[in-house]
């Protein structure tokens, strides 16, 4: 009976001694992500997130109450697209009752900055702009700056990678004990869910250029975005 009792504390020493071995690093899956799984330098780059926003968090009551049940979300649907060079960002905003309010692509393409704006038909295009489009992970890597925190977040039954950049926060959620990415959340802002994410890119569809019975209106963000840019570099 010892000897048996004897086999099953070592037998759990060296369990636990294993998952201790094994158990993930702070920052070591944020890095691999970064790194490896978004790293469109490597390999072309898919990805679709989802953010929902309940509008009571932004609105008087009096305004939240007057809308409609669908009107008291919108869901912000963004899909990365970065391949040969080239990324796109498609935004689609719809409200709860999937009525789509914008859907717009920016990519830079053959020398030219392009927003085109699918709901009413337009597109942009201006001289590309040092910074006018970068990939996905590029703009992460100011957040790595100083060393990851890891823990395990109980609302989400999920383990994160934390860093943390002037005072705000960048978790990236993952399903417990593994590498798999299912989410990531700046600070308090609503969490965007990893819907879809592969090295699959339909480049055709991608980087489209606008069709024929599109025509050309400025679009207000992409200007005021590109005098920022301009003023940065004088």
């Amino acid at each position: 009976m010892k000897n048996i009792f004897r086999t099953f504390i070592m037998t759990t020493l060296l369990v636990a001694l294993c998952n201790f071995a094994f158990a993930f690093v702070p920052g070591q899956r944020a890095f691999k992500l970064l790194g490896e799984v978004l790293n469109s330098d490597k390999h072309p780059v898919h990805l679709v997130v989802q953010q929902k926003i309940d509008m009571k968090d932004i609105m008087t009551p009096a305004a939240y109450a007057a809308l409609s049940q669908g009107e008291k979300f919108r869901i912000n649907r963004i899909e990365y697209n970065e391949a040969d060079g080239i990324y796109a960002e498609r935004n689609t905003r719809t409200d709860g009752t999937g009525k789509v309010l914008s859907d717009t692509v920016t990519f830079v393409k053959g020398g030219y900055w392009y927003t085109i704006d699918f709901v009413h038909k337009t597109y942009d295009r201006l001289p590309e702009l040092p910074g006018a489009n970068a990939p996905f992970a590029k703009t992460l890597v100011p957040w790595f700056s100083q060393r990851p925190l890891a823990g395990y977040d109980a609302e989400t039954d999920r383990d994160y990678d934390r860093l943390v950049k002037d005072g705000q926060n960048l978790d990236f959620y993952f399903a417990r004990d593994t590498e798999e990415w299912k989410a990531y959340r700046v600070s308090y802002m609503p969490i965007f869910e990893v819907l879809e994410i592969s090295q699959e890119v339909d480049g055709e569809k991608a980087f489209a250029l606008p069709g024929a019975d599109f025509g050309p209106a400025p679009n207000p963000s992409m200007r005021a975005y590109a005098e920022s840019l301009t003023r940065k570099r004088q």
